[in-house]
């Protein structure tokens, strides 16, 4: 246990220090939270709760591809990831140093974003709030877990960049996060339900819109896909750790990003189905 203490520690000071956690974690959000909710918070309870969404996404996408993965990117290049290889010391507490150090920058962001929607712009509190968060903390970790396996799967920074850029963009207009899920038609529609961001989307609308628990079908359903990518995505990415930057692997590995979505896949394939 001291072990784990030790990295988690040591990672929470590590990552506060990087800008580029800062800025996607808080302030890249913030500024569309504040800039949509002038024009749209408060003119009806479904428009705030949509810029709600947006900035949550915003963060759990930018924690899970930016803070988890190119940061893991980052220090396997620069040589830090080799400083532990000399110690007595397995890929796990690494791994999980990452999930509980993004879990703890991330979810004051999500309680202070509540309240300010709350105090501010008179959005009502969710009424299971407390599930809210447990949903959104499932959401953060599985993307995070995603972000890893990136990592795992890139041998360099110019690789891992174009993986995270094209997971990241299409989750972001795909998902129901900056464009309504309502407006899009045909293929978009059909391209929608097989986006991993579309079901986090989703599941906060029901508990901040619809009063929803977690334990609703819908949601519930969300959650689990959700703990079979933290499940799979760690355990790809202990498989495929690596300390050094010299140790290559092979192009089809890259098919295990593939492997660790198939839950949100599967998702989509039921949601076709139902058309």
């Amino acid at each position: 246990m001291k072990q784990y203490l030790a990295i988690i520690g040591m990672d929470i000071k590590l990552a506060l220090r990087l800008r580029a956690v800062i800025f996607f974690n808080y302030l890249f959000p913030l500024f569309f939270f504040f800039g949509f909710a002038t024009f749209l918070g408060r003119s009806a309870p479904g428009n705030m709760v949509y810029v709600v969404n947006m900035s949550i996404t915003f963060g759990v996408l930018g924690s899970g591809f930016f803070g988890a993965g190119i940061r893991a990117i980052q220090e396997r290049e620069l040589g830090i990831l080799r400083r532990y290889k000399v110690t007595p010391i397995t890929p796990l507490p690494l791994l999980v140093g990452s999930m509980v150090t993004g879990w703890i920058i991330f979810i004051p962001y999500i309680v202070l974003l509540l309240f300010m929607a709350h105090f501010i712009y008179q959005l009502p509190l969710p009424t299971h709030i407390f599930q809210l968060l447990v949903f959104i903390s499932l959401g953060l970790i599985a993307f995070r877990s995603l972000g890893l396996v990136i990592a795992s799967v890139a041998n360099t920074m110019q690789e891992g960049t174009i993986l995270v850029q094209l997971c990241y963009f299409p989750m972001i207009f795909l998902s129901g996060a900056t464009i309504p899920e309502e407006v899009f038609k045909g293929v978009i529609k059909i391209l929608h339900n097989f986006m991993p961001a579309t079901y986090l989307v989703r599941g906060m609308s029901n508990m901040m819109l619809h009063g929803q628990g977690v334990l609703e079908k819908e949601n519930l359903a969300a959650a689990g896909v959700m703990v079979l990518t933290i499940v799979g995505g760690g355990l790809i990415s202990m498989k495929l750790f690596r300390w050094e930057k010299e140790e290559k692997i092979r192009g089809r590995a890259k098919l295990w990003v593939l492997v660790v979505l198939l839950p949100f896949i599967v998702m989509g394939v039921v949601q076709w189905l139902k058309r």
